[in-house]
């Protein structure tokens, strides 16, 4: 039962299931019509079986292998087997597979899951690697930083202020538009509560002091984190990619004080404007909807917000905005020399980047709170 032709590896198995010969070209590209048939011709032999291989014109190591593989198969089965017309190159080929037929086709070991004491230690020990990078980007962010004081014509000005327009000026739109309808949902859920109280010049007081201390500085550093971390991360994972990291440091160029150190300047002095700018239209939206839900009028709803709301509330907001930015560009350049040497790990590190900046903003927000609220501020 011929399988193949024009020299492809085939075999033919006699009438009477006794002989089975071997024909044409047993090398490696001429076996893939074949290795998959094998079981089916070995299942049909009667148990003696002659092999004759006198029609193989020629063999490599491929087509030894299949051909051993073949032989085994029908011991396996309990055929006796008689081999004809093997020419000596192949013999040999033969012989050297059955050598070293215990590396041949190993099975793979089978993997075993992990225990769950395993992977919480395999876990912890990822994370404290990488805080300890973290510790030390943070000290070479400090050791740059204490240089660039005593030396501040090494201070990349120019950068600095093309990043204050990149996440300040460019970030001005978004942040008024979300700080203005945080404002106003505020207020309109405040005023449902305060009107069955008929205590409505009430939400001046509250929405003042939750604006100027938690919603503005908190919504701006959200905002950042989303935009800019995310962007820094992306920008410093690319060049790293692109191995311009690499030609920096070759080249004598502290990575450090020409991308990271202007970067977190520029954000501090952004997000600490972005935060009265968020306070601004915070409050006007605040405005808007007292007059709206409660008809207080905008002097009244202004000259309320002068005698209630203390100026501690707005130094709390404008004391959180540099740590907010500080925390947001440190995490954002860490996480882009995290990078590594693929497309897909930018894409990774871009995400972790937003994550771990907005949970880091919020552990800081709740330690400020509780700060302020030992200081009385």
């Amino acid at each position: 039962m011929p399988i193949v032709q024009n020299g492809v590896a085939s075999i033919e198995v006699s009438s009477d299931q006794q002989e089975l010969f071997c024909l044409g070209d047993w090398t490696v590209s001429h076996l893939s019509p074949l290795e998959d048939q094998l079981p089916l011709y070995a299942e049909k032999l009667s148990e003696k079986v002659i092999i004759h291989a006198d029609k193989i014109t020629k063999m490599d190591s491929a087509g030894a292998l299949l051909f051993y593989t073949l032989i085994n198969h029908l011991k396996s089965l309990g055929k006796a087997i008689e081999i004809t017309g093997l020419s000596e190159n192949a013999q040999s080929l033969l012989k050297l597979i059955g050598n070293e037929s215990k590396f041949l086709r190993q099975p793979l070991p089978s993997s075993k899951t992990p225990g769950v004491v395993y992977l919480l230690g395999e876990w912890a020990v990822t994370k404290w690697r990488v805080l300890i990078d973290f510790l030390t980007f943070v000290g070479e962010v400090a050791t740059t930083a204490g240089q660039g004081i005593l030396k501040p014509q090494r201070i990349q000005w120019r950068a600095i202020l093309r990043a204050i327009e990149e996440t300040g000026y460019q970030a001005l739109p978004i942040v008024a538009l979300l700080s203005f309808l945080v404002g106003v949902v505020l207020t309109y859920q405040i005023a449902l509560q305060l009107d069955s109280y008929n205590a409505d010049i009430f939400v001046v007081d509250i929405t003042g002091a939750a604006i100027l201390r938690e919603f503005g500085p908190l919504i701006t550093a959200i905002i950042a984190a989303g935009r800019t971390s995310t962007a820094f991360t992306a920008q410093i994972g690319t060049m790293k990619v692109n191995e311009e990291i690499d030609a920096l440091n070759t080249m004598g160029v502290v990575p450090i004080e020409h991308l990271v150190l202007p970067k977190i300047i520029a954000l501090i002095i952004s997000l600490t404007l972005l935060t009265v700018w968020a306070d601004i239209f915070g409050t006007f939206g605040s405005m808007i909807m007292a007059k709206s839900q409660l008809d207080i009028g905008y002097l009244a709803f202004l000259d309320r917000f002068h005698h209630a709301i203390a100026v501690r509330h707005y130094i709390a907001g404008l004391i959180k905005a540099p740590v907010f930015g500080l925390i947001i560009a440190t995490v954002g350049c860490f996480q882009g020399f995290q990078v590594g040497a693929s497309a897909d790990s930018v894409g990774q590190k871009t995400t972790q980047s937003a994550v771990q900046s907005i949970f880091l903003i919020i552990i800081a927000d709740a330690i400020f709170s509780v700060i302020f609220s030992l200081r009385g501020i």
